[in-house]
């Protein structure tokens, strides 16, 4: 099923935008119950191990339920990027288990990663979609890795600004991806 020209627009930006923010607010408040939980039930060093499997799993989840009426993408959207998103910080608890810090010192290389690797997962969901698939990891990469430093540099600001950013590259990113398709199929 691919997106109808008609439909495409502001109002699909508007949903994945918002979609995105919420899974990337929800997957942050899941993560902090969930390394709560840990932390004082099973392993007693606090750790961000499962931050990104929330937060990428909550914002692939978001905004694939924001598009369905549109675009059909398949779950492995969803584990693209729980998957993507987590591998950057089980490498990060990886590298501080080895030796206290290291990680600290990896986390602009890790987060471009994990954008990357996200954007490599979700080529499949996109696949039925667009020729020019490839673009979806560049797009991934810049998104993913600007929404987590704008997190990580902001503040409080950073945390709310984090989603937005990820929502709005990466929409306008995948509105073109299907627009120029269609416009190929037309000519």
């Amino acid at each position: 099923m691919s997106m109808q020209t008609s439909d495409v627009g502001w109002g699909i930006w508007i949903r994945w935008v918002v979609a995105t923010i919420i899974g990337w607010l929800a997957g942050t408040f899941a993560a902090i119950i969930l390394s709560y939980l840990v932390v004082n039930l099973v392993y007693p060093k606090e750790t961000n191990l499962i931050v990104g499997l929330c937060v990428g799993a909550a914002v692939g989840l978001s905004q694939k339920i924001a598009v369905r009426r549109w675009i059909t993408l398949a779950y492995s959207w969803v584990w693209g990027a729980m998957v993507g998103i987590g591998i950057p910080f089980v490498v990060v608890v990886l590298l501080d288990e080895l030796r206290p810090g290291a990680g600290e010192s990896w986390w602009l290389l890790l987060l471009i990663t994990g954008g990357a690797i996200c954007g490599l997962l979700q080529v499949p969901a996109l696949r039925p979609h667009t020729s020019r698939v490839y673009w979806w990891v560049l797009a991934s990469t810049v998104s993913w890795s600007s929404a987590w430093f704008i997190d990580r540099v902001a503040g409080v600001a950073g945390f709310l600004g984090g989603g937005a950013v990820l929502g709005a590259v990466s929409c306008g990113v995948l509105l073109w991806l299907c627009k120029s398709q269609k416009a190929a199929a037309t000519v």
